[in-house]
């Protein structure tokens, strides 16, 4: 008669348990991934699409509406503060335009994230002194910092898979 102790017998049953445990973190950490990816992706949509409102608007190319440049620059300034913390380690993956140089050269990529957060900051302060010459440097320096980032750390054809 074969005596089985008693580790052996949970090992045995525990085993799939854990394997199933295992699995289904990878699962959630590449869901976690995905909600990453795709976060950062609207923040991004957004940041282009304030940008383009309040060029348009500082332009001349709709009437000049005090409120309407200080609602497109406060949302511009404000989501321009968070680029840096978009693209957390491990999120290079899925469908995404960034280049897998961000996470290589984090330095060169925290570099102009931080010039485009202090433009963000600029302008949120452009906004509170009424200063549309501070406004317009500030969103020329930000648009600069987001437009040279794209050039060294973003694809220019359909996201990455």
């Amino acid at each position: 008669m074969r005596r089985y102790s008693r580790n052996k017998i949970l090992g045995s049953r525990l085993a799939p348990v854990a394997g199933a445990v295992i699995l289904i973190a990878a699962a959630v950490a590449a869901a976690d991934i995905r909600s990453v990816v795709e976060y950062r992706k609207d923040v991004m949509l957004g940041m282009a699409a304030h940008l383009t409102a309040l060029t348009g608007l500082l332009a001349g190319e709709m009437e000049f509406d005090e409120s309407h440049v200080a609602a497109q620059a406060t949302s511009l300034g404000l989501n321009a503060q968070l680029i840096s913390s978009l693209f957390p380690p491990g999120s290079d993956s899925g469908e995404t335009a960034a280049l897998p140089e961000i996470w290589q050269r984090p330095e060169q990529f925290l570099a102009w994230a931080e010039a485009a957060e202090r433009e963000g900051r600029n302008l949120l302060a452009a906004v509170e002194a009424d200063d549309r010459q501070f406004m317009l440097r500030s969103l020329k320096r930000l648009a600069d910092a987001c437009r040279n980032c794209h050039q060294d750390f973003r694809s220019e054809g359909s996201p990455r898979k």
